[in-house]
């Protein structure tokens, strides 16, 4: 496809590498002559230097016929202004960033249809999301993620130091029919001189593989059977009642309305007081603090120990990185910090802190999804983006169907696991001779650089 992106920022810059990687045409368009030159070396990709006010520019980018355009600028109404001025000129889809989240909400006024909008993308509900779902998680459960409207869930956990069944094949091992593990990761802490992205090893598993304590395993399965897991992999059950959040940003926002309405107690800080004013109106029912969040001592005299879950949930990977350690140190078990940059997170491992990846990856994400919306419903991603989970409606047209899985060896990249076939409202794990059909969907576990692969395939 050709991709018209605006915004050459973070989040333009991710999203433009991604869609790359997937062979697109992209062609990036910003203000900012350093901001393209760094992209130009880094990806291969076009790049135009203008303004999104200059409507023009975008006229003359039609001879290119783009297919989509999307604005990830930082700021609404640029993003809002240019997808006006690109439908109107005749581009087909437009996909818009924006940061306030009442445009997403039902009114009086059709935003969509006012400001021609195809897509809108809510980056803060988004990185909410993301984050609650390892708020919600149990003790030893990283992360939790539900496909198939609720039918499927994917929960990845730690393997307990005292599993029983350690080095036990993958096939030898008594577990319902109803889950499938479909993926490992698993770090090597003993190789002290190889680089840390080297400690580690993502592994799709067949049945020859094994788990042993330690590893991150990925599970899925029937929505109904998966509280079984925990029982398998000796799991601890955990209330939640209380929360801390240190920093007023949009995603805060976000997320503390949805923990209110589980039931949360919310305990946000937040150091600029303006700021805590406006956040005491938009947020009545939690608890505003104006005090700087790295305050080890303050954060102890107000219990911080006490709270089920402490998110560092700034603005600043350095940060939070910060307050993620500052929060362990005083005292909370369940620490979470929102990073954009993934080189932090095997210190945070060793300092058994969660993370969630924040706006470029779950933006990015999100409109991989759009763009291929006729084939894929829905991407997550897992070990730091390292591994994909797609949700996939199968084409009439497609090469493996009617193909048993025990069969497929030779259609299908290595690095990739048919986890889940879901075949008119019934959930068939992927295992031996199971069959796919035309207008199934299915549940994939592959590596990124596999994933143009498969849309072939689908």
């Amino acid at each position: 496809m050709n991709i018209v992106i605006l915004g050459a920022n973070p989040i333009g810059s991710y999203v433009a590498k991604t869609l790359a990687e997937e062979e697109h045409n992209v062609i990036v368009v910003d203000k900012d002559e350093k901001a393209l030159e760094k992209i130009s070396k880094q990806i291969d990709v076009a790049t135009v230097l203008g303004v999104a006010s200059n409507w023009k520019l975008f006229d003359d980018l039609l001879e290119h016929e783009p297919d989509f355009f999307i604005a990830v600028t930082e700021k609404d109404e640029l993003n809002l202004s240019s997808c006006m001025i690109t439908k109107n000129l005749g581009y087909p889809k437009t996909i818009c960033l924006i940061k306030e989240p009442s445009y997403l909400q039902k009114s009086n006024l059709d935003f969509r249809r006012l400001f021609f909008v195809d897509y809108f993308i809510g980056a803060d509900i988004l990185i909410a999301q993301d984050i609650l779902k390892s708020v919600i998680s149990p003790e030893s459960s990283l992360f939790t993620e539900s496909f198939a409207h609720g039918a499927i869930q994917m929960k990845t956990l730690v393997i307990p130091e005292k599993w029983k069944h350690a080095n036990t094949p993958i096939a030898k091992l008594d577990l319902p029919e109803e889950i499938i593990i479909g993926l490992i990761r698993r770090n090597h802490p003993h190789q002290a001189k190889i680089e840390s992205k080297e400690k580690e090893e993502i592994i799709i598993p067949h049945g020859e593989d094994f788990l042993i304590p330690g590893d991150e395993v990925t599970v899925v399965g029937q929505t109904t059977v998966m509280e079984k897991v925990d029982e398998i992999f000796k799991a601890k059950k955990e209330t939640l009642s209380s929360v801390a959040i240190i920093g007023g940003s949009g995603a805060s926002i976000e997320l503390t309305k949805i923990l209110h309405r589980l039931g949360v107690h919310i305990k946000l800080f937040e150091v600029d007081e303006k700021r805590c004013s406006e956040l005491a109106d938009v947020l009545p029912n939690a608890t505003i603090i104006n005090h700087d969040g790295r305050d080890l001592e303050f954060l102890k005299s107000e219990n911080i120990d006490k709270c089920d879950t402490f998110i560092a949930c700034t603005h600043s990977d350095e940060t939070n990185f910060l307050l993620s350690a500052i929060g362990k140190q005083a005292g909370c078990e369940k620490v979470i910090a929102l990073l954009s940059d993934s080189k932090l997170a095997p210190i945070l491992r060793q300092l058994d802190i969660r993370f969630s990846i924040s706006k470029k990856v779950n933006v990015a994400n999100r409109i991989t999804t759009i763009i291929h919306s006729d084939t894929i419903l829905s991407i997550a991603s897992l070990c730091d983006n390292q591994a994909k989970v797609l949700e996939i409606k199968v084409s009439y047209d497609s090469k493996i169907v009617g193909i048993p899985l025990s069969e497929l060896g030779s259609h299908l990249p290595q690095d990739m696991l048919i986890a889940v076939i879901v075949n008119r409202g019934q959930v068939i794990i992927g295992k031996g001779d199971r069959v796919i059909s035309p207008n199934d969907t299915v549940i994939v576990i592959t590596k990124p650089k596999s994933m143009e692969e498969l849309q072939h395939l689908f």
